[in-house]
């Protein structure tokens, strides 16, 4: 069928950057559009874009929404794999070329899809296609979990801090991780700081001010910087959908006591997140409304005269000013802080190391019956029987280590030199700590009673 207006389309899954590939997918489809006598309107390229996927491809929308304004009524794909891969979409683009009367052609031959059998035939190549990536998902899925049982570093995004350097590997090579600086310094600097009690915000808004961005141009605030700490990759950890198989290969940034005590901070129960600007008030957002429980807030005042106070915005019924009510709690707290040495004195100093121990034999257990199977000593079912009930006491045994590390959010403020320690803190530091030793409430007095010490009420948490 001559004189039909066509248009291109061109797609591969993985390119090299040389866009090689789509450009002979076109070289092809022009030729076949000159031999059928077909005008090339448009041409749509969806380079490096896989069609089994749900991520959207752009070139495809735009072409689709062509055939329907009726600028073309004609495709030329390479195969019908190119088109698509997905057989719910097959059918879509089948509907869709009924209602227009649009031609399809591949290089190898034209699939008429007015026809019964020309809808078959493109439901059959849909089906193989479709066959043919699950094949490939499954075969991708299992040599990375193959790779990464064997403490390798896996093909994927490279993590903030690391680069990948080409090694011999079986004849081959392996982009192994290896340390980058100066962002490998950021992310030892970040855990070094997390540790002695800089918040996710102080430590991201100095890296914020230097300059460091994330792979992708990203700012790293502090959300994106705690789930940066948060990954094992950085204590030399290998992990494969969630579960810890060992020690990898690659250079770690940080040791494992340090891993293990920032995951003690970051996950530590009550732990506040905050969002915005940074807090200006040092119980904004903390204490407690003594008549319905709500977080006070800062009264905002017209006039500047006026002394800035707490106010309870759900009930609106308590108001204080700040600053007594500041001074009552950090005095409490101080006095706290400097009775917390005695207090730390009677934990057992040897407990968490028992526990990190104890993590670190299981996982050294797990590595032996991977050698074992790998050997060829125990089979697979034995090596899936041994996994489960060593997976199971390895998660008891790494919520023991997170439970039994020390608190350094007030273990560096504690004993003789509390009170200097805490005067040299910054707001945050002193909100932080504020949050993990006590809530503060704020209780009603009668009316035109002054304010009395007693009506801040702080109760100690565990």
């Amino acid at each position: 069928m001559t004189g039909r207006r066509a248009g291109i389309y061109a797609r591969i899954s993985l390119d090299d950057g040389s866009a090689l590939g789509v450009g002979r997918q076109i070289d092809d489809c022009t030729a076949e559009a000159q031999r059928r006598g077909w005008t090339v309107m448009d041409e749509y390229v969806d380079n490096n874009v896989s069609a089994s996927k749900s991520k959207p491809r752009p070139e495809y929308v735009r072409l689709l929404d062509d055939v329907e304004q009726g600028r073309i009524d004609a495709v030329i794909v390479w195969d019908v794999d190119r088109l698509t891969r997905k057989p719910a979409e097959l059918e879509t683009f089948i509907d869709l070329a009924d209602r227009h009367g649009l031609s399809l052609a591949s290089v190898g031959g034209e699939i008429d899809l007015a026809t019964p059998q020309g809808r078959l035939t493109a439901r059959i190549k849909g089906s193989v296609a479709r066959h043919e990536a699950e094949q490939m998902g499954r075969r991708i899925a299992r040599k990375a979990e193959q790779t990464a049982r064997e403490g390798l570093s896996t093909v994927g995004p490279t993590p903030f801090g690391y680069e990948r350097r080409e090694v011999p590997r079986n004849g081959g090579t392996l982009g192994m991780l290896v340390p980058y600086e100066p962002e490998a310094g950021w992310v030892r600097d970040a855990y070094a700081r997390l540790l002695a009690g800089d918040t996710l915000r102080q430590i991201s808004l100095e890296m914020d001010a230097a300059g460091v961005k994330g792979r992708r141009g990203n700012r790293i605030v502090g959300s994106v910087l705690g789930n940066m700490l948060r990954r094992p990759v950085y204590a030399g950890i290998r992990v494969y959908k969630g579960e810890r198989l060992g020690a990898g290969e690659w250079e770690p940034l940080v040791d494992m006591e340090t891993f293990d005590r920032a995951q003690a901070i970051l996950d530590a129960p009550g732990r506040f997140h905050t969002r915005g600007t940074a807090p200006r008030y040092l119980l904004s957002g903390i204490a407690l409304c003594g008549r319905c429980g709500a977080k006070l807030r800062p009264k905002v005042h017209v006039s500047r005269k006026r002394a800035p106070a707490y106010m309870c915005p759900d009930c609106t019924r308590l108001t204080r000013l700040m600053e007594p009510v500041d001074a009552v709690v950090q005095a409490v707290i101080v006095a706290r802080l400097e009775s917390l040495d005695l207090d730390l004195a009677d934990v057992d100093p040897g407990e968490h190391q028992a526990a990190r121990e104890a993590r670190d034999a299981l996982t050294a257990r797990m590595d032996t019956a991977a050698d074992e199977y790998a050997a060829g000593r125990i089979n697979a079912r034995q090596l899936a029987r041994i996994t489960e009930t060593l997976e199971a006491d390895l998660a008891k045994a790494e919520r023991r280590v997170l439970a039994t590390a020390p608190n350094p959010t007030v273990a560096g403020a504690t004993g003789k030199g509390a009170a200097a320690a805490w005067e040299a803190s910054p707001l945050e530091q002193k909100r932080s700590i504020i949050r993990a030793l006590c809530e503060v409430t704020v209780l009603p007095s009668g009316p035109g009673q002054r304010f009395k010490p007693e009506e801040v009420r702080i109760d100690w948490k565990a």
